[in-house]
């Protein structure tokens, strides 16, 4: 297989399957062969990530994550994808181990809350507690020039419930509970920006979509880079064959 790009994901398994979709949905694909090429490590055994970086589990997601990077420069990727926010944290080890680039899901999220009539923007970061705690979005959300909002550690708490208990453990997402949660944010804090930074999340916008342009889903920004870089490595493959 030629012109492949590696998705290593299985943190959850239902936000790889979710991401995979998205990769479908946005490619411009008439027939079998328009479709991209795409190698899923659905590594669903990695340690929690969030237990591993808030020092509640000495379980290293990390050993099993520069596996999947190594079973990729085996293969010959051009690029990867990592389908979990909180997973970037491990990102500059990664880096180092990987003869091919991986997209930055966090950076790329967090640049689209900038334009030119907003330059600093109040943006509001629904995640896990070992995303938060890691600094993985503010890093650039504040070198930016953006304002971080977090939630208030109760509505924090609801949001840690929705995605370990409600998504990850049963595969349920409460569509008011989720909109609620997004209000917080948007609404009572007043943010010009919501940043869905966690997969979980990402399963709950597209299962019950909170509408509005200023709601982010990371996953989903991380989809769309994902498949124009994959046509473009595709377009330049075939002009110099021809």
């Amino acid at each position: 297989m030629k012109n492949f790009f590696g998705i290593i994901g299985g943190m959850g398994t239902k936000a790889t399957e979710t991401f995979v979709s998205a990769i479908n949905d946005l490619t411009p694909a008439h027939s079998d062969q328009e479709y991209l090429n795409y190698l899923v490590i659905n590594d669903a055994q990695i340690p929690d990530r969030t237990a591993y970086i808030l020092g509640k589990s000495t379980d290293n997601p990390l050993p099993p994550l520069l596996d999947d990077v190594t079973k990729l420069n085996a293969c010959g990727a051009d690029f990867a994808v990592i389908t979990c926010n909180t997973a970037h944290y491990f990102l500059p080890q990664l880096e180092q181990a990987a003869n091919f680039p991986i997209l930055n899901m966090p950076q790329l999220a967090a640049q689209q809350c900038f334009n030119m009539e907003n330059k600093h923007p109040r943006i509001g970061l629904l995640a896990t507690n070992g995303t938060i705690e890691s600094h993985i979005y503010q890093q650039y959300i504040e070198s930016l020039g953006g304002d971080v909002v977090l939630l208030e550690p109760a509505w924090q708490k609801m949001t840690m419930q929705f995605i370990y208990d409600d998504v990850k453990d049963n595969d349920f997402v409460d569509s008011t509970k989720y909109h609620t949660l997004i209000n917080r944010l948007l609404i009572d804090a007043h943010c010009d920006y919501v940043i869905l930074g966690c997969t979980e999340l990402s399963v709950a916008q597209a299962r019950e979509p909170y509408p509005s342009e200023f709601v982010i889903d990371a996953q989903a920004t991380l989809a769309q880079t994902t498949v124009t870089m994959a046509l473009t490595n595709r377009n330049n493959t075939q002009l110099l064959h021809n």
